[in-house]
C-alpha cells in the first residue's frame, strides 16, 4: 500500500469483504494520461497482475476511464485475459468498473466476483458511494485535513469488524458477533438479531443484548412490527420513539423498553433475506443516519457471511447424500450424530425407528440392470416421501438398508404405516420403464425414548430386529 495515504488500502480491503469479491482494485492515471496502471489492490487469484497497465479506451476499465462511466458485465461467460488484470483466465461471475473523478483527474474503482452472477443495484450504490470516498482521498494534499477530517480511525474499526463477521465460523457465530457491534461504532442501547428461514412468515430473535426484558421467546411476524416491515420491505428503517406513542419492534407482545430511536436494517444478499438486525437507543436521535450507513456496511458483510456459512453446510450436506436415492447417507449420520439427536430427540417426544431391509435388491439389480435398479430406488424414495407423513427423516444405511424416523405419531398409526408399506413393496410391485420389480423386505422397529436414548444404540436394535415380526410394543 502507498504509504502516505495508507486509507486507500483500507478503502480497498472493506470493498472487497462488503462485495463478496474476488479481486478489487484501484487504477489511477499514469503521466501523459494515455494509460492507468494499478495502486491498490485486493484480490484471492493467484494470476493477478499487479503490474497491469490498461491504455485509456481499451476494454472495460479503458472505457470507463474514457467515457466516465460504470461499465457492467453480468453473467460473464467470456475469456477474462480481455480486461487486462489477469495473466490467465478465471471464471469469473461478474464485473463492474466504476469511474472515481476528482477534480479533472479520474481514476477506475474495478470488482469483480465469481460468487453473484449479479451485483443488486443496492449494491452498485454502495460501490458507488466508495468510490466517492476513495475519490475524496485521491485529491492533492490539503494540509488542513488532519484537521478538518480524519476517516482512517472509523475505517480501520469497521473493515475490522466486517473481517470479525465475515469469518464467522457458522450462523450462530454470525448472530453472536452481530450483537458485539463495538460501541465506539454504533454507541446504542439495545441490539437484535432476528432470523427469517427461507419462505418462512415467522422469525426467531437468534441474538440480543441491552433489553431490560427477555425477548428470545418473542414471535416476529412478517410485516408486523418495526422489524417485520423491514424484512417485508426489504430495506432499512430509522424510527423516533415519541412518548406516550405505542410502537411496536417485534410484535404485541412485546413489554415496554425505554428506547427512543430504532434502526432496523435488511440482512440480505442479492434476493435472499436472512434476517433483520435492529439497533435502538435510549437517546434521542440516538441513533443517526450516519449511523444507518455504517450498519448497511455491516449487514452486508453478515449476508456475506450467511451466504459463506450456507454454502459450506450445503456442501458438506450435499457430500453426504447418496448419490442414487439423495438422501443421507451413513457417514451423514456418523459425522452429525449430535446434530441429528438434538433435532430429533426432544422432551414429550416419541420417535420410531424403523429400519427395512430389501433383500433381494442384488438379484434386482442382476435381472434389470443398473439403469433400472437406480430408478427402482429412485421411485421408492419418492414413493415414501409422498405415502409417510412429516415429521420424517429417511436414511440409506447400506447398500440394501434403509431407516425412517418418525416423530408425533402414535403407535396404532405406525403399524398400520408399516402395514401398508409392506403390502405395497411386496404385493404392488413398481413398474420401472415397463419391468415389473417386485420387493423382498425385512422390517425391524426400536422406538426413542422406551428402548434407549442414545441414536445408534436405537439404529442398531431397530436392526437386530429386522428378521423378528415387527410390532410396537404397549
Amino acid at each position: 500500500m502507498t504509504p502516505a495515504k495508507p486509507i486507500l488500502g483500507h478503502l480497498i480491503e472493506l470493498i472487497g469483504n462488503v462485495a463478496g469479491a474476488y479481486t478489487v482494485a484501484l487504477f489511477t492515471m499514469e503521466p501523459g494520461g494515455e494509460t492507468l496502471a494499478m495502486r491498490e489492490y485486493f484480490s484471492l487469484s493467484n494470476n493477478l497482475n499487479p503490474r497491469a497497465k490498461i491504455p485509456v479506451g481499451k476494454g472495460p476499465i479503458g472505457v470507463a476511464a474514457q467515457t466516465r462511466k460504470s461499465q457492467l458485465i453480468e453473467n460473464f461467460d467470456q475469456n477474462t485475459r480481455f480486461l487486462g488484470l489477469y495473466k490467465k483466465n478465471e471464471e469469473l461471475k461478474n464485473f463492474i468498473a466504476l469511474p472515481v473523478i476528482y477534480g479533472n483527474q479520474v481514476a477506475v474503482l474495478v470488482v469483480d466476483s465469481k460468487k453473484r452472477y449479479q451485483f443488486s443495484i443496492k449494491l452498485q450504490k454502495i460501490l458507488t458511494e466508495f468510490a466517492l470516498q476513495i475519490a475524496w482521498n485521491l485529491q492533492p494534499e490539503n494540509p488542513d485535513n488532519s484537521e478538518k477530517l480524519s476517516p482512517q480511525p472509523f475505517l480501520q474499526e469497521i473493515n475490522s469488524y466486517c473481517r470479525f463477521l465475515a469469518e464467522s465460523p457458522d450462523r450462530s457465530s454470525v448472530a453472536d458477533r452481530l450483537t458485539q457491534i463495538p460501541s465506539s461504532l454504533i454507541p446504542c442501547t439495545a441490539i437484535a438479531t432476528v432470523w427469517f428461514e427461507e419462505n418462512q412468515q415467522e422469525g426467531r430473535i437468534i441474538g440480543h443484548r441491552g433489553f431490560a426484558h427477555d425477548v428470545s421467546e418473542i414471535r416476529v411476524f412478517f410485516g408486523k412490527g418495526l422489524v417485520g416491515s423491514c424484512a417485508k420491505n426489504r430495506s432499512p428503517l430509522l424510527m423516533q420513539i415519541h412518548e406516550g406513542r405505542k410502537t411496536v419492534v417485534f410484535s404485541e407482545e412485546e413489554k415496554s423498553e425505554d428506547l427512543q430511536c430504532v434502526a432496523t436494517l435488511p440482512i440480505q444478499l442479492n434476493d435472499t433475506l436472512y434476517g433483520v438486525l435492529m439497533v435502538g437507543s435510549s437517546e434521542p436521535d440516538g441513533v443517526t443516519q450516519t449511523d444507518l450507513d455504517k450498519l448497511a456496511l455491516v449487514v452486508s458483510a453478515a449476508a456475506s457471511a450467511l451466504f459463506c456459512t450456507d454454502t459450506k453446510d450445503r456442501w458438506v450436506y450435499d457430500k453426504n447424500l447418496d448419490p442414487v436415492t439423495g438422501v443421507p447417507n451413513h457417514r451423514f449420520l456418523t459425522e452429525h450424530n449430535l446434530a441429528v439427536s438434538e433435532e430429533v430427540f426432544q422432551p414429550n417426544r416419541t420417535v420410531f425407528f424403523l429400519t427395512f431391509h430389501i433383500t433381494n435388491l442384488t438379484e434386482l439389480y442382476e435381472i434389470h440392470g443398473v439403469d433400472r435398479g437406480d430408478a427402482y430406488l429412485k421411485q421408492l424414495m419418492a414413493l415414501f416421501s409422498k405415502l409417510i407423513p412429516s415429521p420424517k427423516f429417511i436414511f440409506r444405511l447400506s447398500e440394501t438398508c434403509f431407516l425412517i424416523m418418525l416423530m408425533d405419531q402414535g403407535q396404532k398409526e405406525v403399524e398400520r404405516l408399516i402395514s401398508k408399506l409392506k403390502h405395497l413393496l411386496e404385493h404392488k410391485p413398481l413398474n420401472i420403464n415397463g419391468a415389473s420389480m417386485e420387493a423382498q423386505t425385512q422390517w425391524g422397529l426400536s422406538v426413542y425414548p422406551r428402548d434407549g436414548k442414545e441414536l445408534f444404540s436405537l439404529i442398531n436394535q431397530s436392526r437386530i430386529r429386522l428378521a423378528q415380526k415387527t410390532k410396537v410394543m404397549a
